[in-house]
């Protein structure tokens, strides 16, 4: 079986066997991993960022496998390098503790913690933390004072908030992570006032020993959904991975309605409707949620963006590039209006 680059946010074949031998139960998960069967090692056929959860289901459902046997330690390793990233995570959560900087945590940071079976299952890259607007220059002042370095191009005026959302900072020791620090949670949602609806919904959270808060369950499939569905140069899947995790962690207690209306507020119709579609028909959830949220009015041109957005560089037509220019200068227009 063929594990070519991709070419848009979608898994590919070989991707979505690998999901779903992951996330499914049973005979579907176990014909799921027959017909991947990879050789090599996860990262080389582009699903080493869900590799913890495979892992996890197939020593459950086929211990006798035989990457199971081979690799023995290889959740305790998923495990260990995970509680760098906590070690990490509480370092720049104190310092902005200290500084009585409210912070919220985004992204994979949140899920292990949140959704996941254990945050181990869940890979991070870097730490997602987010700050409000108006406290982000003491935020940055209090990291840099902890020892953290920003990378060039630190926003230095209010002015600069509007030009973007988040902001990189590495750590003072080279192993541990690298922050990303936002201000918006959003990219396309950058007003001073955008971000008051997720903090007003965040529930409380526990990363080690320190006290943050996340996004409610609506806030967070949003976020997996509007930052997941969109091409990276690395393969992206873990977005599938996430939304699983979300409403079926949720399905109780999930408010459609709450979700509808943040879903329209931030114009993020689009790749919630395609995301949601791949994950009814390749998982089998959300089905309801897709029903609801199918008849919402979206323009060709919103269409046509996340298209482009969700197809890799190399593949982007001419009229791709210029619908992805158009797009971000209505964010930074709208970032202005007050």
């Amino acid at each position: 079986m063929s594990h070519g680059r991709p070419v848009t946010a979608f898994p590919t074949e070989s991707e979505t066997l690998a999901l779903q031998a992951s996330l499914l139960d049973g005979d579907a998960a176990l014909a799921a991993w027959k017909k991947l069967s990879f050789a090599g090692t996860p990262e080389e056929v582009g699903i080493g960022w869900i590799a913890p959860l495979l892992m996890a289901n197939l020593k459950r459902l086929l211990p006798s496998d035989p990457w199971v046997l081979n690799n023995p330690h290889f959740l305790t390793l998923c495990e260990l390098k995970r509680r760098v990233v906590t070690q990490s995570a509480e370092t720049s959560l104190e310092i902005l503790r200290a500084a009585a900087v409210p912070t919220l945590a985004l992204k994979g940071l949140a899920l292990g913690e949140s959704v996941y079976p254990s945050p181990g299952l869940r890979t991070v890259s870097d730490l997602d933390i987010l700050v409000p607007v108006k406290d982000l220059f003491r935020a940055i002042a209090a990291l840099q004072a902890g020892g953290l370095r920003a990378a060039r191009g630190a926003p230095e005026i209010p002015a600069d908030l509007q030009k973007n959302h988040a902001h990189v900072f590495s750590p003072a020791r080279r192993h541990e992570p690298l922050l990303d620090l936002h201000w918006h949670v959003l990219a396309s949602a950058r007003r001073d006032d955008d971000d008051e609806p997720f903090w007003s919904q965040a529930a409380a959270l526990r990363i080690g020993t320190s006290e943050t808060r996340t996004l409610c369950p609506e806030d967070q499939l949003l976020h997996a959904l509007v930052h997941g569905v969109r091409w990276t140069r690395m393969p992206h899947v873990r977005w599938v991975a996430d939304v699983t995790m979300i409403l079926r962690g949720n399905q109780d207690k999930f408010r459609a309605d709450r979700f509808l209306e943040v879903t329209q507020r931030f114009d993020a119709v689009t790749p919630v409707q395609e995301g949601l579609s791949f994950v009814a028909k390749h998982i089998g959830l959300g089905h309801e949620l897709l029903e609801s949220v199918a008849h919402l009015k979206r323009s060709a041109f919103s269409r046509h963006a996340f298209r482009a957005r969700a197809t890799s560089y190399e593949d982007r037509s001419v009229t791709d590039r210029i619908a992805l220019r158009v797009e971000t200068a209505l964010w930074a227009r709208r970032a202005k209006r007050h």
